[in-house]
């Protein structure tokens, strides 16, 4: 069971989340599910780049599109 710090903290979130307009609903959604994702993906991006060939420009251009353009 939860503690009541962390249902506070729950409660907090979710009336955050019912206050939000739409469209600001929807940003906020978008960046938190990236922003967990993103270690993942980058370590995915960086395997197609060690893989070489096609493989490795389309990595390199999906991290520089990222913010992490490859330095050789």
């Amino acid at each position: 069971m939860a503690s009541e710090k962390d249902l506070l903290e729950a409660r907090s979130e979710a009336k955050a989340i019912l206050a939000l307009p739409d469209d600001d609903l929807a940003r906020l959604f978008f960046e938190q599910t990236m922003h967990r994702n993103l270690t993942r993906t980058v370590r995915r991006l960086d395997e197609l780049v060690l893989a070489g060939g096609e493989d490795r420009e389309l990595g390199e251009r999906a991290l520089s599109r990222l913010g992490f353009p490859v330095e050789d």
